[in-house]
C-alpha cells in the first residue's frame, strides 16, 4: 500500500498557515502583554491621582485610635462619599500612626483593610494584588517631618480587563478573516504560478520515460519554472540523439566486451604470476640469450627487405616488444636480486633536486604543476644515491601517469626522529582501498594492460628496505595518493 503523501499546494498552505499562527500568537502575546501594562500604568496613575488629593484634603491633626476619627461630615469624607459613585472605586481606608483604622470608605462586601492586605507594613506606591483582580496604592501621611499615618486606596480592574477581553475577541475576529482570505489568494496564486506548470512538466516526463522524446513545454511564469522548461526541451532533444547513437554503438559495445573480458584474462594471469614472481626471476636471465637473437633475426629481417613495408612494420614491432620484454626481465632480475647496498653518506636534498631537474628536461611534467618543499640544509642520509635516484623516478612517473592535466605533484622532504623523510603527493585519481595493501606486491599494477610491470614499487620497496628504511602509501579516490620514503641518517636510525 502506497503511503499518503500530501499535494504540493497542501504542503505550501499548511507551511504558511504555521508561520501565520505562529506570527499571530507572538503578536497578539506581544500587544496584550503590552496593552495590559498601560492599562495597569494608567490604573495606578490613577488611584495616585486620587489618594493624592485625599490626603491633601486631611486635617494638619490626625487623630488616633480610639479616641479620634475622621468624622463623616468632614470635607474628606464627603471626597471619599463621591469616589464610591466609581465604578472602580472598592476602598479607602486611613490608618493612624498605630494601624488602626480612623476611615474607610467603600463597598459593603470589601474588608477595610482590603487595601494592605498581603502587603508588608513599610509598603508605599502602587501594587497589582496577586490575582490581577485590583490595583492598590498606598501613601504615608507625614506632618511635620513624622508619620502619623497611612491611606491605601484599592481599585478594581474588572473595567480593564473587560477591554482587554474585548480587544482580544476582536482581534481574533480581524485574524480569522485575514487568514481566510490569505489562504484562499495564496491558493489561487499558487495553482496559476506553480502548480499547473508543474503538473505540465510531470506529465510530459511521464511520457519521456514511456519512450516519447519529442516532448517540448513552452511554460510561462516565474524564471525558475521557465529554466526548467528549457532545461527538459534540452534533455528530451538529448535522450532523442542519445537513442539514435545507443544504436549505432552496439557493435561498439560488443567489441569493448571483448576486449574488457581480455582484460579481465589478463589481470587474473597477472595475479596468478605474481605468486610464483620469485621463482621465475631465477631464470629470467635464461630470456637474454633467445630474446637478443629475435631482436637480431628481426634486424637481419628489416635490412634485408627495406622495400616491403609489411616486413618492415613486423620487424619494428618483434624489436619494439622484444625491448619491452627485455625491460620486464631486468626489472624481474633487479626485484629478484638487488645491488649491494652503498652504505654512503648521501646528500637527499641534491638528488631530489637534480631527479626533478632531470624529468623536467625530458617534458615528464608537461602540463603538471610540480612544487618542492625541501628542508636546507638537510643532514645526509645513509643509501646510494642511484639507488635511491631510481625510487624517487618510479614515484614521480607513477604520480605524472595518476595525475590528469593541470593538476600536481609536490616532492617534500624533512627531518624526522634519525630519518629522512621524502613526501611524494599527486592530486590524481587516487588508489582503492581494495588496492592499496597490494601495491608493492610483484606484478600488481593499477595500469592499463600493456602500460605497466607491476614490478616498479616492488622494487622501489626492496630498494629502501634494504637501506633500512621503510615506504608507505595513503590514497583517496578522487583525491590523490602520497608516497612516503623515509631512510635513517647516515650517523645512526633504523626501521621503526
Amino acid at each position: 500500500m502506497a503511503r499518503y503523501r500530501p499535494g504540493l499546494t497542501l504542503t505550501i498552505l499548511a507551511f504558511l498557515s504555521l508561520l501565520l499562527l505562529l506570527a499571530w500568537l507572538l503578536f497578539s502575546i506581544l500587544a496584550f502583554k503590552t496593552a495590559a501594562n498601560d492599562l495597569y500604568a494608567q490604573k495606578s496613575e490613577h488611584a495616585r491621582t486620587l489618594l493624592k488629593a485625599f490626603v491633601s484634603l486631611l486635617p494638619d491633626s490626625i487623630p488616633t485610635y480610639p479616641e479620634g476619627f475622621i468624622t463623616p461630615d468632614s470635607q474628606v469624607a464627603r471626597y471619599a462619599q463621591k469616589l464610591t459613585e466609581e465604578s472602580a472605586f472598592n476602598r479607602m481606608t486611613l490608618l493612624d500612626m498605630n494601624g488602626k483604622p480612623i476611615f474607610s470608605a467603600g463597598r459593603d462586601e470589601s474588608d477595610i483593610y482590603s487595601p494592605f492586605i498581603g502587603l508588608p507594613q513599610i509598603a508605599e506606591g502602587s501594587f497589582i494584588k496577586p490575582d490581577g483582580s485590583s490595583v492598590i496604592h498606598i501613601i504615608t501621611v507625614n506632618r511635620d517631618g513624622a508619620a502619623v499615618g497611612k491611606a491605601g486606596l484599592l481599585l478594581s480592574l474588572a473595567p480593564e480587563k473587560a477591554r482587554l477581553n474585548r480587544s482580544r475577541q476582536m482581534l481574533i475576529a480581524y485574524f480569522v478573516l485575514d487568514f481566510i482570505l490569505l489562504l484562499g489568494l495564496g491558493s489561487f496564486v499558487l495553482s496559476r504560478i506553480v502548480i499547473k506548470p508543474i503538473n505540465r512538466l510531470l506529465t510530459a516526463t511521464e511520457k519521456i520515460t514511456g519512450g516519447q522524446y519529442s516532448q517540448r513545454l513552452n511554460i510561462s511564469g516565474s524564471a525558475e519554472l521557465a529554466r526548467l522548461a528549457v532545461a527538459f526541451n534540452e534533455m528530451a532533444g538529448t535522450l532523442n540523439s542519445r537513442e539514435i547513437q545507443a544504436e549505432e554503438q552496439m557493435a561498439a559495445l560488443t567489441s569493448a566486451n571483448r576486449e574488457l573480458e581480455q582484460a579481465r584474462e589478463e589481470a587474473l594471469r597477472t595475479e596468478k604470476m605474481a605468486s610464483i614472481g620469485l621463482l621465475a626471476a631465477g631464470m629470467a636471465h635464461e630470456i637474454g640469450t633467445p630474446l637478443a637473437a629475435i631482436m637480431g633475426y628481426a634486424e637481419l629481417v628489416a635490412g634485408e627487405y627495406p622495400e616491403k613495408a609489411d616486413l618492415q612494420d613486423y620487424a619494428g614491432r618483434i624489436s619494439e616488444d622484444c625491448l619491452r620484454i627485455d625491460r620486464i626481465v631486468r626489472g624481474l632480475l633487479d626485484f629478484a636480486r638487488p645491488r649491494a647496498v652503498s652504505a654512503e653518506s648521501t646528500d637527499v636534498r641534491s638528488v631530489i633536486l637534480s631527479t626533478v631537474e632531470l624529468l623536467n628536461h625530458q617534458g615528464i611534467f608537461k602540463n603538471i604543476n610540480v612544487s618542492l618543499e625541501v628542508e636546507d640544509p638537510l643532514l645526509p642520509a645513509k643509501c646510494d644515491q642511484y639507488q635511491l635516484q631510481q625510487v624517487i623516478i618510479n614515484l614521480l612517473l607513477n604520480g605524472r601517469d595518476a595525475t590528469p592535466d593541470g593538476g600536481g605533484i609536490s616532492v617534500s622532504a624533512k627531518l624526522e626522529d634519525e630519518f629522512i623523510c621524502i613526501d611524494v603527493s599527486d592530486t590524481g585519481s587516487g588508489i582503492p582501498e581494495e588496492s592499496l595493501k597490494l601495491i608493492f606486491d610483484p606484478f600488481f599494477t593499477t595500469k592499463p594492460p600493456g602500460k605497466g610491470t607491476g614490478l616498479g614499487l616492488a622494487i622501489s620497496a626492496r630498494i629502501i628496505e634494504g637501506f633500512g628504511g621503510r615506504i608507505k602509501a595513503v590514497s583517496r579516490v578522487g583525491e590523490g595518493s602520497c608516497f612516503t620514503v623515509c631512510i635513517p641518517l647516515a650517523t645512526g636510525g633504523g626501521v621503526v
